[in-house]
């Protein structure tokens, strides 16, 4: 019983330590603030109508330079969409190559290796039904034979003649 009453005590301890460190972080974080962008298209717009009217009344090659700026400016990228297959990902991969080198790659080799025992030991099987087969008709041959040589008359040898006759067709 004291045991258990020392080990609630010193868990207590690691839990009130925990507490004190976890409060100490949150007094530490620091918090970002937002930032916003203005949007200077609308000035842009303006600067660029003013641009325009100054070049129809002169021809400068200055207001062409900045007419053609305002215009690079007012383009609007577009997102290029970007589909990847990662084998690996950009982080951690120590992780994965242990995962993929150190377990796939040996149990998918088994399993490659356990089907084709599996399909040769299928073909050993067949081959061996069709000797035990071809034994038996062999068999059969071999007393038809036997018969048909020591068949004393030849009747017996007719009807032999006419059952083999009939088996064939």
């Amino acid at each position: 019983m004291n045991d258990t009453l020392e080990k609630l005590e010193a868990i207590e301890e690691v839990l009130q330590q925990v507490i004190v460190t976890i409060n100490g972080l949150e007094k530490k974080e620091v918090k970002i603030p937002e930032i916003r962008i203005p949007d200077y298209k609308k000035e842009l717009c303006d600067i660029s109508a003013q641009l325009h009217e100054l070049k129809k009344n002169r021809d400068n090659l200055l207001i062409d330079k900045l007419s053609q700026r305002i215009q690079q400016l007012n383009l609007t990228k577009q997102t290029v969409k970007q589909y990847r297959f990662l084998l690996f990902p950009e982080t951690n991969q120590g992780q994965y190559y242990k995962i993929v080198f150190g377990r796939l790659i040996p149990w998918g080799i088994l399993l490659m290796g356990l089907v084709f025992l599996f399909a040769l030991a299928q073909r050993g099987l067949d081959l061996w039904r069709i000797k035990e087969y071809n034994q038996q008709a062999d068999q059969y041959v071999k007393a038809w034979n036997y018969m048909n040589n020591h068949a004393d008359s030849k009747l017996v040898r007719k009807r032999m003649d006419e059952a083999w006759e009939k088996a064939n067709q």
